[in-house]
Order: structure tokens, then sequence, then C-alpha cells
């Protein structure tokens, strides 16, 4: 059967439209958990995240700080960490690394991390500094990594010192 080139051209957009449809489908399907795909970007916020599986298998999304940019404003100035939600600082090497709280607006739950990614030291519901000097945070113990999590986090879930944590970090982007 030989089609005139109106039918032909009819039939072509038809397809074309079809596969829009099914791309925007398929890219909602694939596309980032609602409270992520939500949540406003924050400064400095280039989006990379890692996950965290902790021993008890939750599962947590964490924004990866590892510039000293990053390093420095951590949670500073935002008004809530979510249930599932946590920030872990990525240092080049293993070093005596105190944390504060300076301008940081709620309670954390800070855990301090080997190169071999277990807990060697942790805080618990650290509160927010309201004047200087505010105090530092942290083992005397040389670490790769922090974990920091909503406050009252890790008794929840149980953590302790000597816990792995198992953290999935996303392939660098050449």
């Amino acid at each position: 059967m030989v089609r005139s080139p109106q039918l032909r051209i009819r039939s072509w957009c038809r397809a074309a439209v079809i596969a829009v449809f099914a791309a925007v489908v398929l890219a909602a399907c694939g596309a980032a958990p609602r409270d992520q795909r939500d949540a406003p970007r924050r400064a400095g916020d280039d989006g990379r995240r890692a996950e965290v599986r902790l021993p008890d298998g939750t599962l947590f999304v964490a924004e990866i700080a590892d510039t000293p940019d990053r390093w420095q404003r951590g949670y500073m100035g935002r008004p809530e960490v979510g249930e599932r939600e946590g920030m872990i600082f990525v240092f080049p090497y293993p070093e005596i690394h105190p944390f504060w709280m300076k301008n940081t607006l709620v309670p954390l739950d800070i855990l301090w991390l080997d190169e071999r990614l277990s807990i060697v030291h942790l805080e618990v519901r650290v509160p927010p500094c309201k004047a200087d000097p505010c105090p530092s945070y942290g083992p005397a113990r040389k670490v790769r990594y922090v974990l920091e999590l909503r406050g009252g986090t890790a008794a929840i879930r149980g953590l302790r010192v000597g816990d792995p944590i198992a953290i999935a970090f996303p392939e660098p982007v050449d």
C-alpha cells in the first residue's frame, strides 16, 4: 500500500507526540523521591547526595560536604533536618575534626567515623549555640568522616561506638 506524503507526515507527528509523552512519563517515574524533589535548594548545595545505611537497615539521604566552604556552612541557618536526612562531611585525610553549633538552629546528632566508616565517637542532641564562645565537640582522635543527623536519631536507631555505617557515594562527574 502506498501512502500519500500527508499521511506519512501525520503518522510521523503522531509517533513523535507518543514518544515525547512516553519520555515524560518515564522521567516522572524515575524522578527523585518527593521529599528530595520538593526540598528547596540551599545556597552552595550542588544537589550531590550519598545514601547512608545505618546498622538497623534504615536508609538516609545525606548532602555531601566535601569542600572548605561546605564544611564551614554545614547545617547553619537551616530551620529543620528531615527525619531521613543528613549531611556527610568528607575530609581528604584523617585528622582531628572538632565541630561546633554556631548559627545552627536545631539540635543534631554528630557521628565521627574512621576510614572504615565505623563510629568512633558520637554526640547526641547537641544543642544550637546561642552565644559566643560556642563549645566544640568531637574526639581527640583522627577521623575521615563526620555524619550529622537530626537530633535524637542515634537514640531511636540504637547507634553506638563501633557500629559500622554503610555509605554509597555517587560516581564522580568528569
